[in-house]
């Protein structure tokens, strides 16, 4: 029998706009000189399956990368950038998997007809590493007594609390995505954001847009066939647990349509909400941070 191991889960404003093409939906990146940057978990290796092949301490030898084009090909990652793995180890690895059945398969696979990429001293071994640790030296504590935290793909430190990021999987034509804001201390769940997309969207791709100290923008993207783009955009005020804006957007596409991204538009440090034609870039809105909200910005008009 092979080895398999897992390891050790509206706002006062909204309103609806049809907007364009999948990449223009939300701005994954500020433009060139904005201080607002966003934080994509698409960047991120979220929970997943791995088969794994070995591991050696880390002496600072450059990593092989994982190859998305050739996913059987062997490559490294860091223990410490992942809950189930430990600190000063790098692991060796094939495949990511997002369904058990099909990571089970691939490593009868590698086992029966791949012998050459293990030793007998190391067998393959079909496990997650844990939710990816996406903030360099944390110093909240993750705490895995907290029950979202074993089920997260990834986890963010930022203005002094944890933001826990997990996508189940699919269940009744459904998926979920989830957004946890986690105490420093790693125990107490301050508030959750959520969005469910169809199972054929394949994953829910969020950014995290901090705009001021304790609040942040989520912006959650899908595409499935019978949907077209989807976005739900909800901007949360954490010391005060309260949902202050929301937005919800989808397109079929068309250079008539109204595009949103959330952006830096004048290099302040703090992030706008913006409104524009896909086919010309003419903004016909934009939303800016003031007096605790976002506001229609008048000075746009």
């Amino acid at each position: 029998m092979l080895p398999v191991n897992e390891g050790a889960s509206r706002g006062c404003a909204a309103g609806w706009r049809t907007l364009s093409a999948v990449g223009a939906l939300v701005v994954l990146a500020a433009p060139q000189g904005a201080r607002a940057e966003p934080l994509c978990d698409q960047d991120w290796d979220g929970r997943t399956l791995v088969i794994q092949l070995g591991e050696r301490k880390n002496d600072g030898t450059p990593l092989e990368s994982y190859d998305p084009r050739d996913p059987m090909k062997p490559y490294e990652f860091l223990g410490e950038r992942h809950l189930f793995r430990q600190k000063g180890k790098v692991y060796r690895a094939v495949g990511r998997f997002q369904d058990r059945t099909e990571g089970e398969e691939a490593l009868k696979h590698v086992y029966n007809d791949m012998p050459h990429l293990y030793t007998g001293a190391y067998p393959p071994l079909l496990s997650t590493p844990g939710a990816y640790l996406v903030t360099d030296s944390p110093k909240c504590n993750i705490s895995r007594k907290n029950p979202v935290i074993d089920p997260a793909s990834w986890i963010l430190e930022k203005d002094g609390v944890l933001l826990v990021g997990a996508q189940t999987e699919c269940k009744k034509g459904q998926l979920t995505k989830t957004i946890t804001v986690v105490s420093c201390d790693g125990m107490k769940n301050l508030m959750t954001d959520s969005v469910s997309a169809p199972c054929d969207a394949g994953r829910v791709t969020s950014c995290i847009h901090p705009v001021v100290p304790g609040v942040f923008a989520f912006a959650h993207s899908y595409s499935a066939p019978a949907q077209g783009t989807q976005v739900r955009l909800r901007v949360y005020d954490v010391p005060k647990k309260k949902r202050i804006h929301s937005i919800d957007a989808g397109h079929d596409g068309g250079p008539e349509t109204e595009l949103m991204s959330v952006q830096d538009i004048d290099n302040d440090g703090v992030p706008e909400i913006v409104h524009t034609i896909a086919g010309t870039g003419e903004r016909t809105s934009v939303l800016k941070w003031g007096k605790g909200k976002f506001q229609e910005d008048l000075a746009e008009k």
